[in-house]
């Protein structure tokens, strides 16, 4: 291990490090730029035009596209949202790799009324398993709802979560915490 000689070339050093960071962020947001040129390119392809937004959350890309009429790619239930969710992850899968994160695209905000909608019905599905000791099972929902709600278990005291089903079915049981 070597001690810089001089004030001077730990400045150096310094300064590099400082640069190498920069070229990491220019980096990143030429892929987050790739990433909505390419997410508007899609959506136009379907017929709409539409703006993109990135936010980055720790280590999930969040991809929202902001359309005139939402109803037709969101589908029913959700379901456009997934599939077009599912062709971008393949189209951006490199760019999003590279970045060390995960894609979740939305539309007009649609999968943040869902999940408050979602925390909502199982705080209230808690609240009853908690009161009548019983376990229930939630509809089927996709990983990213299951995810939400397992979240929002784990901070109530005396209920536990788990999931049950395949594929589509796949939902989450609310039961009573087991005393140890």
């Amino acid at each position: 291990f070597n001690l810089p000689a001089s004030r001077s070339n730990f400045q150096f050093q310094e300064s590099s490090l400082n640069y190498n960071w920069k070229y990491i962020g220019i980096i990143m947001n030429e892929h987050i730029e790739k990433m909505k040129g390419k997410s508007k390119e899609i959506v136009e392809l379907l017929g709409f035009s539409s703006d993109v937004i990135v936010v980055q959350r720790n280590n999930v890309l969040f991809l929202n596209l902001q359309v005139d009429e939402p109803a037709f790619l969101i589908g029913r239930g959700g379901e456009g949202l997934e599939s077009l969710q599912h062709v971008l992850r393949l189209l951006l899968g490199k760019l999003v790799n590279e970045m060390g994160n995960i894609l979740v695209v939305d539309i007009n905000g649609y999968r943040d009324k869902k999940i408050s909608s979602i925390e909502k019905m199982a705080r209230e599905t808690a609240f009853k398993v908690i009161g009548e000791g019983i376990e229930i099972e939630l509809p089927p929902m996709n990983a990213f709802e299951r995810r939400a709600v397992h979240t929002l278990i784990s901070s109530i005291a005396d209920v536990e979560s788990g999931s049950t089903g395949d594929n589509r079915d796949r939902r989450v049981v609310i039961k009573p915490k087991q005393k140890k």
